[in-house]
C-alpha cells in the first residue's frame, strides 16, 4: 500500500482539516443553532434557581477578599486591607471573579450570595459555551452541543457551577485559554488577532489559579506542531515562517504576564516572577491534612493513591459519559496504530521522505492533539506528583469540559455508524438522559453530590464517599428552620443559631435573615444546624434533633434545637 494511498484512509478516521467546510462557513448552521438552544436553556433554568443554591464553604472568604482585592485598585493600590485582614491563602488565589462579583454585589440587584451564585454560574456558563467552538476547531460541530450536554447532566459539574468559588472561574479562563490557544493554530503561522487573544485568555489562567501556567504548555504543543507544518510545507524555506511562530508564541507568554500582573494584586507587591513562585510552591506543597472516605476507604489527603482521580471520576461521572469517553480513547488507539502503520509503510518504501505525510497530517491535527492535551496532561501531572487533593475532584473540574469533548466525539463518531441502529440507539439514550434529568431535579439544589450507579447512587454512596463537602445543605435547613420559627410566631427575641460550617462559623451572617444572630457556643444557641462535615451537635444532650435535609433517604444536614430554649416545646411538637 502506497503512503498516497493510505493518507485518505487515515485523514477520514481522526485527522482534521483546519480550513472550514462550506457548511462550517455559515454564520448559523443547526449545531449552532442546538448549541446555542442548549446554553439558552441552561442560562433560563440558572438563573431562575440561582437563589436555591446554599452558601458553601468557600464563598465567605471569597466574599471577604473579593470586596478588599477592589479596594486595592479603587483606593489607587493604597488600601492593603487584603494583605492585612483576608485569610493568607487566599492572596495565592487571583481575585478578578471575586471583584467582578464584589462590584455587581455592590448594586444591590439581589442578596449577596445570590448574585455571586448566578454569577459563578454565568461565568462557568460561558466557560461551557467555549466548547462549541472548540469542538468545530477539532473533532467537528455537533460534537460541540453533545458535549455541552454531558456536562449539564453530569450532576458533580453542574452544580458546582452556582458555588465552586475558584474552581468555576479556573474552569472558565481555562476552556477560554484552551480555545485561544486553538484559535492560533487554525493556520501554521498564527495571526496577531489570535495571537492577542491567547495572550490575554492565558494571562487570565495563570492570574485565576496557578496551575493556569499550564496553558503555556499547550501553547508550546500547538506551536511545535505548527512548525512542524511549516517545515514539511516548505522545507529549507520555513524559515521566515519558522521565526514568525516563535515572535507570536514569545508575545503570548509576554502578554499572559502583563495580564497576569494586573489583574492579580499579589504580583504587583513585589518582583512579580517570586510572588508567583512563593503561590505557585503553596500550592504545589500543600500540606492540608485530613481524612476522608473514599470507595468506602478512609483515605489521607497527603498521601493519596496514583489512581485516585481517575477512582473518583468513575464514581462521579454519568455512566454513559463514561461509555463514550472509553469509546473515545479506543477509537483514539485505533487511529494512532493506523497512523503508526502509515509512517511505517511510508519509511520503508521511501526512506526519511516516506515520513512527511504522516507528519503532516500529525501537525494538522494539532488542534485534536491539544484537546487530548488538556484533558491528560494536568491530571496525569498530578497523578505523577501523588499531590494532595481532597473534596472529590473539583481540582481538576476545568478538564471535565474536555473530557466531554472527547466522549461527544466518540458519540458523533458512533451516530454516524450506527446507520441501522440508530432507533435502538435512540430508544437507550434518551430514557437515560431523562433518568439523569430527574435524579438532578430530585437532588436540587445539591445536584453536585450525584453519584453513578457504580457507585451505587447517593443513597448507595452514602458514607462512602465525600459528598456535601461543601456544606451546601445547611442553607436548606436554615431556610426551613426559619419558616418553622416564623409559623410559630412564639420567638420573644431574635433566635439564635450555630451553624456548622468547617471554620466558617462566625462568618455565616450573610445567609441569616433579619432577626436571626449567630452563635458560637452550642449549649447557647437556640438552635444549632450541622452539615456532613462538621457534625458539631454530638454528645450534646440539650440539643434535641428536630429536622433532617435528606436525599434518597440520606440525610446531609441536621437541626437541633436547645431544650433550654423559649422554642424547644413549640417546634418539638412540630417536627
Amino acid at each position: 500500500m502506497s503512503v498516497s494511498a493510505a493518507a485518505p484512509r487515515l485523514h477520514r478516521f481522526n485527522v482534521v482539516d483546519l480550513k472550514p467546510s462550506p457548511a462550517q462557513r455559515l454564520p448559523i448552521d443547526r449545531a449552532t443553532a442546538a448549541g446555542a438552544a442548549v446554553l439558552a436553556i441552561l442560562l433560563a433554568v440558572g438563573l431562575v434557581t440561582a437563589a436555591d443554591y446554599g452558601a458553601t464553604i468557600d464563598e465567605f472568604n471569597a466574599n471577604d477578599y473579593g470586596a478588599k482585592a477592589l479596594a486595592w485598585y479603587t483606593s489607587g493600590f493604597t488600601d492593603r486591607s487584603q494583605f492585612e485582614t483576608v485569610e493568607s491563602a487566599l492572596w495565592y488565589y487571583g481575585p478578578w471573579f471575586q471583584m467582578l462579583t464584589a462590584a455587581v454585589q455592590s448594586l444591590g440587584l439581589a442578596g449577596a450570595l445570590t448574585v455571586r451564585h448566578a454569577m459563578t454560574f454565568l461565568f462557568g456558563l460561558a466557560g461551557l459555551g467555549a466548547l462549541l467552538p472548540m469542538a468545530r476547531l477539532s473533532f467537528g460541530a455537533w460534537v460541540g452541543p453533545l458535549a455541552i450536554v454531558l456536562c449539564a447532566l453530569t450532576g458533580y459539574v453542574y452544580g458546582d457551577l452556582f458555588f465552586a468559588p475558584i474552581d468555576v472561574p479556573f474552569l472558565a479562563a481555562m476552556g477560554w485559554a484552551t480555545l485561544a490557544i486553538m484559535l492560533m493554530a487554525r493556520t501554521a503561522i498564527p495571526t496577531w488577532p489570535a495571537t492577542v487573544g491567547a495572550g490575554i485568555a492565558t494571562g487570565l489562567a495563570i492570574a485565576t489559579r496557578t496551575g493556569g501556567i499550564i496553558t503555556h504548555a499547550y501553547l508550546i504543543a500547538a506551536m511545535t506542531l505548527c512548525m512542524v507544518e511549516a517545515v514539511a510545507s516548505d522545507g529549507a524555506a520555513a524559515r521566515r515562517a519558522l521565526v514568525q511562530i516563535v515572535i507570536r508564541s514569545l508575545a503570548v507568554v509576554a502578554l499572559a504576564w502583563l495580564v497576569a500582573i494586573a489583574v492579580w494584586p499579589w504580583l504587583q507587591i513585589g518582583n512579580p516572577f517570586t510572588q508567583f513562585k512563593i503561590a505557585y510552591v503553596h500550592f504545589a506543597t500543600l500540606d492540608t491534612q485530613f481524612e476522608f472516605n473514599h470507595w468506602g476507604e478512609r483515605l489521607s489527603t497527603t498521601s493519596l493513591p496514583w489512581s485516585y482521580i481517575p477512582e473518583q471520576w468513575l464514581a462521579r461521572l454519568p455512566v454513559g459519559f463514561l461509555f463514550l469517553l472509553a469509546s473515545a480513547v479506543l477509537i483514539a488507539a485505533a487511529d494512532a496504530l493506523r497512523w503508526v502503520r502509515l509512517g511505517m509503510t511510508g519509511y520503508r518504501r521511501h526512506g526519511p521522505a516516506g515520513l512527511h505525510r504522516p507528519m503532516l497530517l500529525l501537525a494538522r491535527s494539532r488542534n485534536v492533539l491539544l484537546v487530548w492535551i488538556a484533558a491528560v496532561l494536568p491530571v496525569g501531572y498530578l497523578m505523577i506528583r501523588h499531590a494532595t487533593l481532597y473534596d472529590g475532584v473539583r481540582h481538576t473540574l476545568f478538564v471535565i469540559p474536555m473530557l466531554a469533548v472527547l466522549a461527544g466525539w466518540a458519540g458523533v463518531w458512533l451516530w454516524r455508524r450506527l446507520r441501522r441502529g440508530r432507533l435502538v440507539a435512540c430508544l437507550i439514550a434518551a430514557p437515560y438522559a431523562a433518568m439523569l434529568l430527574v435524579d438532578l431535579v430530585t437532588l436540587h439544589p445539591l445536584e453536585y453530590i450525584a453519584m453513578n450507579a457504580l457507585a451505587g447512587g447517593v443513597q448507595g454512596a452514602y458514607g462512602r464517599f465525600d459528598l456535601d463537602y461543601w456544606s451546601a445543605a445547611t442553607s436548606e435547613a436554615l431556610r426551613r428552620l426559619e419558616r418553622r420559627v416564623e409559623a410559630s410566631a412564639l420567638a420573644t427575641a431574635p433566635p439564635s443559631v450555630l451553624i456548622c460550617i468547617p471554620y466558617r462559623e462566625f462568618m455565616v451572617q450573610p445567609m441569616l435573615r433579619a432577626g436571626w444572630h449567630i452563635e458560637l457556643d452550642p449549649d447557647k444557641a437556640d438552635f444549632v444546624i450541622e452539615s456532613e462535615r462538621a457534625r458539631c451537635a454530638a454528645n450534646k444532650p440539650n440539643l434535641v434533633l428536630i429536622d433532617e435535609v435528606t436525599r434518597y433517604g440520606r440525610a446531609f444536614a441536621w437541626t437541633y434545637v436547645n431544650n433550654r430554649s423559649g422554642l424547644f416545646s413549640s417546634l418539638r411538637s412540630s417536627r
